[in-house]
């Protein structure tokens, strides 16, 4: 059973697969890409505001906390910092 992070956004919650893991870079204030060692076609891309790296460091909390609870513990939730927002949650094709 496949185990997903839940991230809440200016539109709703949004579910990411964990699949083998996440990597977490932040390129901007304005945006992080999450990348998965299982598709090598796609990222995902969260529009943020106010983002710092605390926010890189609830994701991988939250990865954490995923890899160490039972099976049946499928959806995590991310804690998200203090004054900053995730507006939305993209899928974006390599090309």
């Amino acid at each position: 059973m496949n185990k997903y992070l839940s991230i809440s956004t200016t539109a709703g919650t949004e579910l990411i697969p964990i699949g083998s893991g996440l990597f977490v870079e932040q390129t901007s204030p304005t945006a992080l890409r999450l990348y998965s060692p299982d598709s090598f076609s796609h990222h995902y891309a969260l529009v943020t505001v106010a983002g710092t790296f605390a926010l890189v460091d609830a994701i991988n909390a939250a990865l954490t906390e995923a890899s160490q609870t039972n099976w049946r513990d499928t959806v995590h939730p991310v804690a998200l910092p203090a004054g900053e927002t995730v507006t939305s949650i993209a899928v974006t094709v390599f090309s």
